[in-house]
């Protein structure tokens, strides 16, 4: 169950750094169901696969946001180092050179 939940978290993160929300809410659904579907054919309760499901849909979506933000912030700080890193030019003194 730990490695199943970490699996996710780590697929969630990725995906919010490369795909748009409503392809994650397509996909994190159809995941579900899948995972639903095992969890029934395993032989567990009807009830126990829907908490289940559910924590696993909220565990996924809590990871993708945490993965857009970590993303953007990256892309935002990288932005940033780029309007920065201009070459500090020779302070000008509006004197023409002689010659």
């Amino acid at each position: 169950m730990l490695k199943s939940a970490l699996v996710v978290v780590a697929i969630s993160i990725a995906a919010g750094a490369t795909i748009r929300a409503w392809a994650f809410a397509i996909f994190a659904f159809l995941l579900v169901v899948a995972l639903g579907a095992v969890i029934l054919l395993k032989g567990s309760s009807f009830s126990d696969a829907i908490a289940y499901c559910l924590q696993a849909l909220v565990l996924m979506e809590v990871s993708y946001l945490a993965g857009l933000f970590v993303y953007s912030l990256w892309e935002h700080m990288q932005k940033r180092r780029k309007r920065n890193s201009v070459a500090e030019r020779a302070p000008m003194t509006g004197k023409r050179p002689h010659g």
